[in-house]
């Protein structure tokens, strides 16, 4: 068989619960998601970070916890999202480059 790397995007960038009622918001949440997908067989998961109230978020504080959770529960490649939501500047978007994710 050829080499396959697969990767899961857990979150979409604005779908919400009343969209979709499975969808991982809390970074408790995310890690767990993240953790079925690599157990699943993912290499790498996408991932778009919310606030508490589940809006999309480009805070850097919350990729961090998210990243922190996710890096200490399973060895998968953890990708920030750089494109936010449609209403994100450039910078707001870029701030998940400071983690210097994989």
């Amino acid at each position: 068989m050829s080499k396959l790397i697969i990767t899961a995007a857990l979150t979409g960038a604005e779908v919400t619960k009343e969209q979709q009622p499975n969808l991982p918001i809390t970074p408790e949440e995310i890690k767990n998601a993240a953790v079925e997908a690599f157990e699943a067989g993912a290499a790498i998961v996408h991932v778009h970070a919310r606030k508490k109230d589940g809006s999309p978020t480009q805070d850097g504080r919350v990729y961090k916890q998210i990243q922190s959770l996710i890096e200490e529960a399973c060895p998968v490649i953890f990708q920030p999202s750089t494109g936010g939501a449609v209403w994100h500047s450039a910078e707001e978007r870029l701030q998940p480059i400071s983690l210097k994710p994989e």
